[in-house]
């Protein structure tokens, strides 16, 4: 039985991926540049995450400090190739392919974490696979600027992927909002 605790929790997630996924329209809608639209985004949140962020500054290690730096530049690259997508292809294309995080997470979870990949690991690529030829399938429309678009999608995915893995190394130490405050930083 799920308590009424975990619902909000449950609640406020869904409504965060609903936020996320619906991010892409506003790139697209901007009347400003894709890169200028990601920086405003980061520009903006800075101010409301430093009251959370300031008292925990003086307690970060060195190496912490390293992981949160990587962090931002890889959400900056992120943003970069993610908005930039959004003119090139659609932006259901751009959210698809950003998802694609397990390509670069899993890899590098075998190789610095000694993660063993089992039967679980084989099960999801196959769902994650029919799952994008379903939703694909027919979608894509074979021209170079679409192809170009889906490219920057994929590449942002890979960024995505280097910044989650940073993080989860800094979070075993390091509280969230403080992560997400000096990435920010660096990303802008």
């Amino acid at each position: 039985m799920i308590s009424k605790k975990e619902n909000i929790y449950i609640s406020l997630v869904f409504l965060a991926i609903c936020f996320l996924a619906t991010g892409g329209i506003f790139v697209k809608l901007s009347t400003l540049s894709p890169i200028s639209t990601g920086l405003y985004r980061i520009l903006f949140s800075l101010p409301l995450l430093y009251p959370f962020v300031r008292k925990n500054l003086k307690q970060i290690h060195l190496i912490d400090m390293l992981l949160m730096f990587f962090s931002g530049v890889f959400l900056a690259l992120d943003l970069i190739f993610w908005n930039t997508s959004f003119s090139y292809t659609t932006v259901a294309n751009a959210n698809l392919l950003v998802n694609l995080v397990p390509i670069t997470i899993i890899p590098l979870s075998y190789i610095f974490y000694k993660e063993k990949l089992n039967v679980n690991f084989f099960i999801g690529l196959i769902i994650l696979s029919l799952g994008i030829i379903f939703l694909m399938n027919g979608k894509i429309i074979a021209n170079p600027e679409n192809f170009k678009g889906d490219m920057y999608a994929f590449i942002a995915s890979i960024f995505y992927g280097l910044f989650l893995f940073s993080v989860s190394n800094a979070r075993k130490r390091v509280p969230a909002k403080v992560i997400i405050g000096l990435g920010s930083l660096v990303t802008l």
